[in-house]
């Protein structure tokens, strides 16, 4: 059976309402305050596993309270999480700042996951050709580069969210199977301004297309997707299921249950509405992983 193996961060949310984002030096006050299970590995974990797959985490912990109870509540999911070890280091930690408008802003304490790796998976976890290997720019590049090479060595295919956008060795993006960014991560990735418009976006798609990756999605927030595989390349527009509440974890839940669609075998422009149906779900409710009960579950063809 195909899986979704997730190699990646995993945090805990310490978010916070306000009416408004605050100006520099300016104090506001918070109108609730919530801890949760959050990192963009786990978040895609959880999607992929409530979008209906079997979805196995590899990351690490803390062996402080918010480790464990990290672990309890990825698990919760329905993620296998036998491969989230525990490191002598605090655990991932996320600022979340929510507005009224549902948008937000956020703050990053890597923690524990810089000491994510493969390394000690390989002795019991064996990929499978149908499965596809997640990965995120939360955790080093090397960890990155080696589980490339690892679910390679299997024949699984390599999905990496390349968020928070950073500078790639030009190798291992040629490497990657899936790639998928928003429109400011793309333009960074390419040195270029973020694209303005749909048909931008279905340029910056077919230009990063020519970097090596197989596929690539370029997520436009409102505006939809823009995408490449292959010789195509489309727009698909934005899925709008009710007033966004909270935008925390959508572009994740849209990851995830794309990967899911992938590993079911669905051709990859139904996987992509499938994961912006997902995305559109997750801002119905508050928080990240939190938002992900009501996912819509990914069938087989």
């Amino acid at each position: 059976m195909a899986r979704v193996i997730v190699v990646g961060s995993i945090n805990q949310d310490v978010t916070v309402t306000v009416d408004r984002f605050p100006a520099p030096g300016e104090t506001l006050s918070g109108s609730s305050l919530t801890y949760g299970l959050g990192g963009k590995g786990a978040n895609q974990a959880a999607a992929a596993a409530r979008s209906g797959i079997p979805t196995l985490f590899v990351g690490a912990v803390g062996t402080d309270l918010a480790g464990h109870s990290l672990r309890t509540h990825l698990a919760a999911h329905g993620v296998d999480v036998s491969h989230l070890r525990e490191v002598d280091s605090p655990s991932g930690t996320a600022l979340i700042t929510v507005a009224a408008s549902g948008e937000n802003t956020i703050i990053l304490d890597a923690g524990a996951n810089r000491a994510s790796s493969i390394a000690h998976a390989k002795a019991s976890l064996f990929p499978a050709p149908s499965d596809i290997v997640v990965l995120q720019a939360e955790i080093p590049p090397a960890a990155n580069a080696a589980a490339i090479e690892w679910a390679h060595s299997f024949g699984a295919r390599v999905l990496l969210n390349l968020a928070p956008a950073r500078p790639i060795d030009p190798t291992t993006l040629s490497r990657v199977d899936i790639l998928v960014v928003n429109e400011t991560e793309a333009g960074l990735t390419l040195g270029m301004p973020a694209p303005a418009t749909p048909m931008e976006a279905i340029g910056v798609a077919r230009a990063l297309r020519g970097m090596g990756p197989r596929h690539v999605v370029v997520t436009l927030g409102a505006q939809g997707a823009a995408w490449a595989s292959g010789a195509e390349a489309r727009h698909s527009p934005a899925i709008t299921l009710g007033e966004a509440v909270d935008t925390t974890g959508a572009g994740d839940a849209c990851v995830g249950a794309l990967a899911a669609a992938l590993a079911l075998g669905k051709p990859f422009d139904e996987a992509v509405a499938d994961g912006m149906r997902a995305g559109a779900a997750a801002v119905l409710a508050p928080g990240a992983a939190a938002s992900y009960a009501n996912l819509p579950r990914i069938t087989r063809n």
